[in-house]
């Protein structure tokens, strides 16, 4: 059994309804509508982001890496389980994290001058 059947039979599971598509404009429109569910969640997550910088109290606790390996560890079971790729989010979530620790800082500081 290839491993993209592995990951889309465990898909079933994932609770946003993904529908068969008929031809490429539908396909992209589902993307396009996927897309702005996702944008709209790295927005909660900058969200937190932003009360981190507030919450913590030296700005050397902003890079914290056993929670980066803990987050990334978390993820790529989750992905294993709901049939995506766990390299393809090990790879987008250090981008992620590292992006976010950097905004983090950026406002940890601004906060504090």
């Amino acid at each position: 059994m290839s491993s993209h059947k592995v990951f889309s039979d465990k898909r079933k599971n994932i609770e946003y309804s993904a529908r068969q598509c008929s031809d490429m404009t539908e396909l992209r429109d589902e993307i396009d509508q996927l897309d702005c569910v996702i944008v709209e969640l790295l927005s909660i997550r900058q969200g937190f982001m932003e009360q981190a910088a507030h919450i913590k109290q030296h700005r050397n606790l902003v890079r914290d890496e056993a929670r980066v390996e803990d987050v990334v560890a978390k993820v790529k079971a989750h992905a294993q389980k709901v049939g995506t790729h766990p390299d393809l989010v090990e790879e987008l979530y250090r981008h992620m994290i590292e992006w976010c620790i950097n905004y983090e800082m950026g406002v940890f500081d601004a906060t504090r001058s």
